[in-house]
């Protein structure tokens, strides 16, 4: 605490009269309800007044670079978390990671929901055990989740910040980027860094998910290096071919990096998902019942594109809402055996904990708008009948603004945080489901 916490008390002597209060004389209530409303007020107001000031003085002005680099160290760990167990792609990694000649990066590619992003979220994990036997290697990890926050929506920013980020690291003089400045001259200025790195330092470059970027940075020729000093790994990662666009990016990498590492990303056995959902419980510490136990086990028998990491995740995350004493409710669960169902299921059980209309409202406007900032999303909400009467039914709204609380959204936000994705689109951030 800034202040010595005896400042903070107030001591005010009130004398007690037995009986009915209608006994006591009138003028001490009254100066009762003076001190409260004009001492102690008083006195709270400076109180609080001086904490605000005392922490704005000291607060430091952001770091944008800092901010960026913690912000993808959270995903990071978010995505780690999820991590399932895949150690032929490890290895793979690894072999390439310690291979100690210079070339092409590492491509590593996968359909949607196979895991990508939790691999790649685990590699900074695995580095350090990798180079224990080197004694005399420095190793340092840059990593950014593409698509993932709202500077991370178009490759150029990206791009800036590792350049400042790696002369951070390494002492070197940052180089002064423009904003007229073009994605092949930002590219050019990466690669002179690169090459500066001592020899004694190793770098690992992480770009996942290549295909949140928008569609013109799909053609990576325009900004990503495609030959590296040998003390330089750079893993990238994409689904082959994006839905949205008839572009494939894989093809394009491998038509750009002839001698790349190609590594495949697949969809997980039984056996590998029933470890995956074990260590997720022991990280929990959590258990489940016989009967529940046996019913989330049953879906993980291969059918023809499951199970997915993605489907293990949507399982998971509705058996969070069971008790030892629900068995009787997995009856009404049966029916999930895609992913498709898995969400239908998850929706479902959001539905009951936030409101059905104005959850299904919400996501079903973020799905047909293709992308909604908060604040139109918010309107929207305000604006639908169904949901202020699904809302306003124990209590009155406010009489100025006839408007949706912003918490309803933010604890929907909140459940549903790790399948938004945030990108900026003319300055303002957008919220993709």
């Amino acid at each position: 605490m800034p202040f010595d916490v005896s400042r903070n008390f107030i001591d005010k002597s009130i004398s007690l009269y037995r009986g009915d209060l209608r006994d006591v004389p009138e003028q001490r209530p009254t100066s009762v309800r003076v001190f409260i409303s004009s001492t102690f007020t008083a006195r709270f107001y400076q109180v609080i007044k001086d904490q605000i000031d005392y922490h704005i003085k000291r607060s430091q002005p952001k770091d944008a670079l800092y901010t960026e680099a913690l912000e993808h160290a959270i995903r990071c760990k978010m995505f780690n978390k999820n991590y399932s167990p895949r150690e032929d792609i490890m290895q793979q990694i690894k072999e390439f990671v310690l291979s100690n000649t210079s070339g092409a990066p590492c491509i590593l590619h996968g359909d949607s929901g196979t895991g990508k992003s939790s691999i790649m979220a685990q590699i900074p994990v695995e580095v350090p055990n990798w180079f224990r036997t080197k004694n005399n290697t420095s190793i340092s990890v840059v990593i950014r989740f593409l698509g993932t926050t709202s500077f991370t929506s178009d490759i150029r920013r990206p791009l800036v910040s590792i350049i400042q980020q790696i002369c951070t690291i390494y002492g070197f003089r940052k180089p002064i980027i423009h904003e007229s400045n073009t994605l092949q001259e930002i590219k050019a200025d990466l690669e002179k860094i690169l090459e500066q790195i001592p020899t004694n330092e190793k770098l690992i470059l992480l770009f996942d998910s290549i295909d949140q970027l928008r569609v013109e940075d799909y053609d990576c020729s325009r900004w990503l290096p495609v030959n590296y000093p040998n003390n330089v790994k750079c893993i990238v990662s994409t689904i082959p071919n994006p839905d949205m666009d008839k572009r494939n990016i894989l093809e394009g990498l491998k038509s750009l990096c002839s001698n790349a590492t190609i590594i495949s990303v697949t969809k997980l056995d039984e056996n590998l998902a029933q470890q995956v959902i074990e260590k997720w419980l022991q990280r929990d510490n959590r258990s489940l019942t016989q009967t529940q136990r046996k019913w989330l086990l049953s879906k993980l028998e291969p059918t023809w594109d499951e199970p997915t990491p993605l489907y293990l995740s949507l399982l998971y995350d509705i058996s969070l809402g069971w008790h030892s004493f629900d068995d009787d409710r997995l009856t009404n669960l049966r029916r999930i055996g895609y992913t498709r169902d898995a969400i239908d299921q998850l929706y479902d059980q959001l539905s009951k904990k936030h409101g059905k209309v104005i959850f299904r409202r919400a996501i079903t406007y973020l799905q047909l708008s293709g992308g909604l900032s908060e604040t139109e999303l918010l309107d929207m909400l305000s604006a639908d009948d169904k949901v202020l009467k699904s809302v306003f039914v124990h209590y009155l709204p406010p009489p100025e603004i006839f408007r949706l609380p912003n918490t309803l959204w933010i604890r929907i936000r909140n459940d549903m945080h790790k399948y938004l994705v945030e990108m900026e689109v003319d300055g303002t951030v957008i919220l993709y489901l």
